[in-house]
Order: C-alpha cells, then structure tokens, then sequence
C-alpha cells in the first residue's frame, strides 16, 4: 500500500524504511515478517497464547487503567492510540499519543518483553545459586586440613556469588540508552556509544556522571527499534552474541508458540516505577 512521506509528500510503499526520493525516515512503516502484534487485538491475543499473567504483571492492554504501578495502550475517544505507564505516586506518563496504532503496540509490546527479560534473568539467577553445605551434627572430629581447605573454599565461593549479585544489582541492564542526543549500549559492564560521522559503536571508558547514576532513567530497552535511526548493536564487533539485542529476525523462544510463563510466579516489585518508562 502506499503512504505519503510525510518530509517531501511523495507516495511510498509502505514497506520501505526510508523515502527513496527524500531520505526522510517512513513514519507509517508496516513491521511486517517480525513477529510483532500490530493492533491491540492482535497484542490480546499474542499475550492470551504465551499464557502471561497480565494482571500480575501490571499490564493493561485495550484499558485505560486510572490506579498506580500499571502500564497500558488503549484507543482515546479522540481516536488516538495511547502508551501509558502509571508510576507508583499514581502520576501518568504517556510514552505516545498517536494515529499510528501498530508504532503503539509496538512500544508496549518491546516494554512487556524488556519486563520479562528482567524476570527471566533473575530466575536463572535464582536457580544457579549454590545449595547451602550441610555438616553432619554428630560428626565429632576435628577437621583435618583437606577439609578445612574445602570449607575455606566453599565460603569464599559463596562469598563471590553473593558480591557479585549484590554487583549485579546496581549495574544497567544490557540494551539501549538514549543520553541527550546519544544513544549508548550496555554490556558485560562496558558502555559503548553510537558514531553517527562513523556510523558505528565503540567503546567508552568514562559517561557522564549523570548517566552512570540515574540510567534507569535513559533506558530505551533491550531490543533494537528502527525508530532509534541508529545501526544496531548485533551488527557491531562488540556484540558478545547473546540474546538480549534482539533485531526483527529474533527468534528464541520468546517467540515460539511454545514460550509460556506458566506457574513461575511474578514479581511487580521488581519494576522501577519511579521512572518515566
């Protein structure tokens, strides 16, 4: 179907990611082949068949939900199409008001899967803790070296697992910032900032105080968006090949018909609900 840009006015396809005539950026670009809910029927139905607790969850799809701790896209009687995120104080933030209903769902769609990659990673975190060593109570002998040693080590292993977490916990999830007019990429606890001139990542060994402190603030997600007009990251020689910079063609198992959150429980608690998204 064509669309007019709306730079230059010509008529495009909808399929083309920029204007062949102007450059301009195709703001009414059809996300198609990627696998992402394009109307908010369609979001229901994609969250219905993965089985996600949306209540639990805090996410209210098609519902213009008033109370604190929730996020939200409906369609306003005006017409318009709303992202919401209601933070804990119960104020409203609108992450986009618009015609473009796909873009909508695509944005909430990218937060409620950068939520359950959030979940996922503190699961398996969760599950690869060491079990807690057991000493017999009747076991009357004065360890001997070789267990002493062990024991030693075994407190020292436990000591590195809970520092490491404690780490873990106030570092930046791996994904995308937006800082000012920069986008920056975090992982394995490096930063790296986007060239436009070289139209490419490197590394940089120092941000901006402000950025370091209130990331959570900067976090645009863990999946690459074409709205960002930036190359991404899984294309640079810095990506470590993990699953967290996920493109269209992302195809784990989040997207297969068999990915189900099933009894695992949620914990809203681990949303930030102070920040604006």
């Amino acid at each position: 179907m064509k669309k007019k840009c709306d730079y230059c006015g010509s008529f495009i396809d909808d399929t083309e990611e920029v204007c062949p005539n102007c450059g301009g950026v195709n703001e009414h670009l059809i996300r198609s082949a990627d696998g992402i809910p394009k109307t908010i029927e369609e979001l229901k139905e994609f969250c219905r068949r993965k089985n996600l607790p949306l209540e639990q969850m805090r996410f209210f799809i098609g519902q213009d939900y008033k109370q604190p701790k929730a996020f939200g896209i409906y369609k306003d009687n005006d017409g318009n199409f709303v992202v919401y995120k209601n933070k804990g104080s119960g104020e409203r933030v609108e992450r986009y008001r618009g015609k473009d209903e796909a873009y909508a769902v695509n944005e909430i769609y990218q937060k409620l899967r950068s939520e359950i990659q959030i979940r996922r990673e503190k699961n398996t975190s969760a599950r690869t803790k060491s079990p807690p060593v057991r000493s017999a109570a009747n076991n009357k002998r004065r360890p001997g070296r070789a267990q002493t040693i062990l024991g030693v080590g075994v407190l020292l292993f436990i000591a590195f697992i809970v520092v490491t977490a404690i780490i873990s916990s106030k570092t930046p999830n791996d994904g995308y910032y937006r800082y000012g007019d920069d986008y920056y990429y975090y992982q394995g606890y490096t930063w790296y900032l986007y060239d436009d001139a070289a139209d490419g990542w490197y590394e940089v060994p120092d941000t901006d105080s402000e950025l370091n402190g209130n990331y959570s603030e900067y976090y645009e997600g863990s999946s690459y968006d074409r709205r960002f007009d930036i190359s991404s990251f899984s294309d640079s020689p810095f990506y470590n090949g993990g699953d967290t910079d996920a493109g269209s063609d992302y195809n784990d198992d989040w997207d297969g018909d068999d990915w189900d959150w099933g009894d695992d429980g949620w914990d809203a608690g681990d949303t930030d609900w102070d920040t604006d998204w």
